[in-house]
C-alpha cells in the first residue's frame, strides 16, 4: 500500500494535469501538434506522434545486417519537440570567388583596366555598403534622426521638447509600441497578460484608439525588418490562446509575427470591451496610425503616442497637403 505522503503527491500531480487538460484540451478540433504546457507548435517534421511507424521502419533497415557494424542514422530517429531550439545562421559576408575569377577574365581579355582599378570595388555576393546580409537591406538609423530632429526643435523654440504626455481629450496608441510597454508575468495565462494590457491602456490614455500591425502570410513593407530578426536565432511558434500559460521570454515570443497576431487578437477583443476603439492595419499600421489621429483631431484635441520617427514624418505630411 501507499504511504500517505505518496498518495498526497499523487492528488497533486494530478489536479496539475487535470488543470493542464482544461485549459490546452489535447482532443481540440486544431490538428497541429503541440505542447500542452506551452503552446509551442511542433514543425512539419516532427514526427514523434508516429513513434511506432518509424521504430518499425528502423527496425526493418537493420533486418540481415551486421550487429556491431550497423550504422544507426539520426534521420531514422523519431523527431521530437526538444530538437525544436533556436537556430543560429551565419551571415554571408565572403568573397564570391566566382566573381573574382570573372573580374581576373576581364583584365586579361581588356587592355585598358588596370588590376588596382578592378579591385577597388566590393568582391562579396551583395554591397555590404547597403546591405548587412543577402536580400536583407541596412537598417535605417532612426535614433540618430529622433536625436537629431529633437535637437532642432530645442533650437528654433524657447519651450522644451515634453516627456511626458500632454493632456488631451483623446489619444491615438502605436500597437507595436505598446506591446513592449508592458512587463510580462511567468505564470500568468495570456489572457490575464492582455487584461494587464488594457488596465494600463485605461489607466494612461482612457479610451484610446489602438492601432495595430497586422501579420499575415502576406508580402508587406516590414518583410525586410522581419528577416533581420530571424538571422540569428529562430524561435518556435506557440498556440496562444486566453487560457494558456506563459512559459518563456517574452522577446522570443514576440520574435514570430503569427504569435504576435495570436496576441494581438486577445489584447484586441477585450480591448474593445472597454470601450477602446481598435484598429488592425493588414500590414504596417504606421500610415492607418497617422490616418486615426487626424481624423481624431478633427472633432476634439488629440495625442498619438508613439515611437517611431516615420509617424513624425506622415503627421508632417498630413498638415501640409491635407
Amino acid at each position: 500500500m501507499s504511504t500517505e505522503s505518496r498518495m498526497k503527491r499523487d492528488e497533486v500531480g494530478l489536479e496539475k494535469i487535470k488543470s493542464r487538460i482544461e485549459t490546452c484540451h489535447p482532443f481540440s478540433g486544431d490538428s497541429t501538434l503541440r505542447n500542452i504546457i506551452t503552446g509551442v507548435v511542433a514543425k512539419d517534421e516532427m514526427n514523434v506522434d508516429e513513434y511506432l511507424s518509424v521504430g518499425k521502419a528502423s527496425i526493418e533497415k537493420m533486418i540481415g545486417q551486421p550487429t556491431f557494424t550497423y550504422p544507426c542514422k539520426r534521420k531514422d530517429k523519431a523527431i521530437t519537440m526538444g530538437e525544436a531550439s533556436a537556430v543560429r545562421v551565419t551571415a554571408d559576408r565572403t568573397i564570391d570567388p566566382a566573381l573574382l575569377y570573372q573580374r581576373l577574365l576581364v583584365i586579361s581579355r581588356g587592355g585598358d583596366l588596370s588590376l588596382k582599378d578592378v579591385l577597388d570595388y566590393e568582391l562579396s555576393p551583395f554591397p555590404p555598403a547597403l546591405f548587412e546580409a543577402k536580400n536583407i537591406f541596412q537598417e535605417a538609423d532612426k535614433p540618430q534622426l529622433a536625436k537629431a530632429i529633437e535637437e532642432c526643435a530645442s533650437k528654433l523654440s524657447d519651450q522644451p521638447v515634453l516627456d511626458k504626455t500632454p493632456k488631451t481629450e483623446h489619444c491615438v496608441l502605436d500597437g507595436g509600441s505598446l506591446l513592449h510597454r508592458v512587463k510580462w508575468t511567468k505564470g500568468k495565462t495570456y489572457g490575464s497578460i492582455a487584461d494587464d494590457y488594457v488596465t494600463f491602456t485605461i489607466s494612461n490614455y482612457g479610451q484610446a484608439t489602438v492601432v495595430f500591425d497586422g501579420y499575415r502570410d502576406e508580402p508587406s513593407m516590414k518583410d525586410n525588418t522581419h528577416t533581420r530578426r530571424q538571422q540569428q536565432k529562430e524561435y518556435p511558434i506557440v498556440k496562444c490562446t486566453p487560457d494558456t500559460v506563459f512559459i518563456g521570454k517574452k522577446e522570443e515570443l514576440l520574435s514570430r509575427g503569427y504569435n504576435k497576431q495570436q496576441l494581438i487578437s486577445i489584447i484586441s477583443q477585450q480591448l474593445r470591451e472597454k470601450g477602446c476603439n481598435v484598429i488592425s492595419a493588414a500590414g504596417d499600421a504606421d500610415y492607418d496610425i497617422a490616418q486615426a489621429a487626424v481624423a481624431a483631431s478633427e472633432f476634439q484635441s488629440t495625442t498619438l503616442i508613439g515611437e517611431d520617427t516615420h509617424l513624425l514624418f506622415l503627421l508632417q505630411h498630413a498638415t501640409v497637403y491635407l
